[in-house]
């Protein structure tokens, strides 16, 4: 995918010193906007993730973000990567091993320029949380053999709504 960011992607997984060093080349990239442009396909009923590119040392990937949409919680697979959100904005949550439950640990927002990198034990969401398109560029390396989904091993922080007496009624408004 030279044509896309400028720089071909490396063939061999030596070739891919650290984590950093995809961080450099991915923010050092020079995109093609253009054939970005033609790449970019939204679905009202799910995020769009496409490979554009993969070798035995990396793959490239681009994800288009409808508004409201968002991934599980994940991992991926063992594999280190960074992402360029190119378009728009979300917000990513971090969660960390409490006992056999996972909690929420972190939770940024990213926008249009921002990285966002992944550890290989990293385990997050990310979510388009505007009215707008999202899109983001991922670099992984290795290529993802696949992603460990975790939603269902979440432990959500929101309390139960208290029920109090006459919420649901309304009021008549005081004459002035």
């Amino acid at each position: 995918m030279r044509s896309l960011l400028g720089w071909p992607l490396p063939e061999r997984r030596e070739s891919i010193p650290s984590l950093s060093w995809l961080v450099d080349r991915l923010r050092d990239s020079r995109p093609d906007w253009g054939l970005l442009e033609s790449l970019i396909q939204f679905d009202e009923s799910r995020y769009v993730r496409r490979t554009l590119a993969k070798t035995e040392a990396c793959e490239l990937l681009l994800v288009c973000w409808g508004p409201g949409q968002g991934s599980l919680v994940h991992d991926h697979g063992g594999s280190s990567g960074v992402s360029l959100l190119v378009r728009g904005a979300v917000r990513e949550t971090r969660y960390a091993w409490a006992g056999d439950r996972l909690l929420p640990e972190l939770s940024v927002r990213a926008q249009e320029g921002d990285l966002m990198l992944e550890e290989p034990d990293t385990i997050h969401r990310v979510l388009n949380t505007t009215r707008r398109g999202a899109v983001s560029l991922h670099l992984y390396a290795p290529p993802m053999e696949g992603m460990t989904p975790y939603d269902d091993q979440v432990v959500s922080l929101k309390p139960p709504r208290p029920v109090v007496a006459g919420a649901g009624r309304r009021r008549r408004p005081r004459a002035g």
